[in-house]
């Protein structure tokens, strides 16, 4: 609806209360003075819907102003409104149509001197990052298995408690507390002079922090003061301030950032079980690469025996025809137990049935029986087989790398005078005594002259 100003309206200009609250909340949501505003108040009347929106009327000693924040605008804030507190509040003016009342729906909440924090976390953060304290290359790693962890925390809260239990699960090791001061006036100090007392003692690791609170309780670990004696520490420092989703200035300057204590304490030291199972899996793939090796080794070794001493061959052989005679003997050894077993269990049985049913049993076992003996006697029948087999190629193997076969073909084979074979000419010298060795005798000459070719 469109209104211009115009003098003498009548009754008959009358307009409804609804199009006249439109009206008004068009002309102050179109004020920009009244957009993305600022105020700041105490809270009282706080309600909070089941819808998750929150209704309160903010006031000072001189007025009110109702005000909204809305279920979505809630889920962003840091921290939730209360009651009685004194606040800083960003939003814009509206009017509820339904009952004709301005109020504020509020988009961002801080309680007062939250504000000044913000601001002096950003101008530290900034000011230590230029000077390079952030810096990911000089974060240090942490020790593998550490003998002695000092923990930087309130001898009475839960933090100290946690890591222990952490560290009794994981990887015992000796615990260090060094108790300071985490909060209130004289903290930040409490905590430098705590981390000092651990650097003289002498320890693997170091973790700095405490349980969770708001933006004041954990402001120790804002201080420049913390954070330059954090970066100046002679040993790697996991930051485990008890927060989740905002960042200390002492989370950016440790080695080690942890979300709890508890986490700061795993990431601290090894998991024992896991350790134990890596070791046993090193030492498996040892011993297997070991095995193969030595496998391998074993084969060639076998094969170069196999070439150069066809007596060893022929032993081998031998131990081969034993080892197949073995089992043959361990089969009829099996075959004849099973067989007094089952006659064993025949006579029981026959005192236990009828004499008809008795010698049906006993008719079917025996033919189990000689099924079995069928089955023996195949099996040593095969095994013979096999073994002669396996005889008849290792002599031919044998009779294919016999050095004296090649004689039968007009070849010789020279001896010095201790027997050794000479396959050069500098292993003799003129005047030697030699031995030829021919296919059917010897010869005894002595070398005369030699002549490289």
């Amino acid at each position: 609806m469109q209104v211009s100003e115009s003098k003498g309206r009548s009754e008959t200009d009358a307009v409804s209360v609804r199009d006249f609250n439109s009206i008004t909340r068009g002309l102050i949501m179109g004020c920009d003075a009244l957009k993305d505003i600022w105020v700041r108040g105490e809270i009282s009347n706080l309600i909070r819907a089941s819808s998750g929106h929150y209704y309160f009327t903010l006031k000072d000693e001189h007025s009110e102003l109702r005000c909204t924040l809305f279920r979505g605008s809630a889920q962003r804030l840091k921290v939730a409104p209360k009651d009685k507190e004194e606040v800083i509040l960003r939003g814009s003016a509206d009017l509820y149509m339904a009952k004709g009342s301005y109020q504020f729906n509020v988009q961002d909440l801080r309680p007062v001197g939250m504000g000044d924090l913000h601001a002096r976390f950003e101008e530290l953060k900034n000011r230590l990052k230029e000077e390079g304290l952030f810096e990911e290359s000089r974060k240090r790693d942490l020790p593998r298995y550490p003998d002695r962890i000092g923990v930087v925390t309130s001898a009475t809260g839960s933090v100290i408690r946690d890591i222990i239990n952490v560290a009794s699960r994981r990887y015992p090791c000796e615990i260090i507390l060094s108790p300071a001061q985490v909060q209130g006036v004289g903290s930040s100090e409490s905590i430098v002079k705590a981390m000092g007392l651990l650097e003289r003692y002498g320890v693997d690791v170091m973790i700095v922090g405490r349980g969770g609170g708001s933006l004041e309780d954990l402001w120790p670990f804002n201080e420049e003061l913390v954070a330059r004696a954090i970066h100046a520490c002679s040993v790697p420092v996991i930051s485990a301030v008890g927060h989740e989703t905002d960042y200390s200035i002492s989370d950016f300057v440790a080695d080690r950032r942890a979300e709890t204590p508890s986490a700061a304490a795993e990431m601290a030291l090894p998991d024992l079980v896991l350790e134990k199972r890596h070791l046993l899996q090193i030492s498996s793939r040892g011993d297997r690469s070991l095995h193969r090796m030595s496998d391998e080794a074993a084969k060639e070794f076998r094969s170069l025996d196999r070439m150069l001493s066809p007596r060893r061959a022929m032993e081998r052989v031998e131990q081969l025809m034993q080892r197949v005679d073995d089992l043959d003997d361990d089969l009829l050894r099996t075959m004849t137990g099973r067989s007094e077993r089952w006659t064993s269990r025949l006579e029981r049985w026959d005192y236990s049935l009828s004499p008809k049913r008795a010698q049906a049993e006993l008719a079917v076992h025996n033919r189990d029986l000689a099924s079995m003996f069928q089955r023996m006697d195949a099996a040593i029948v095969r095994r013979i087989g096999e073994g002669g087999r396996t005889l008849s190629s290792v002599e031919a193997r044998i009779e294919a790398l016999d050095p004296l076969r090649v004689l039968d073909r007009g070849y010789s084979m020279i001896l010095d005078a201790e027997g050794r074979p000479v396959t050069s000419m500098h292993q003799v010298a003129e005047g030697d005594n030699i031995n030829v060795r021919l296919q059917d005798g010897r010869l005894n000459a002595v070398v005369k002259d030699k002549e490289a070719l």
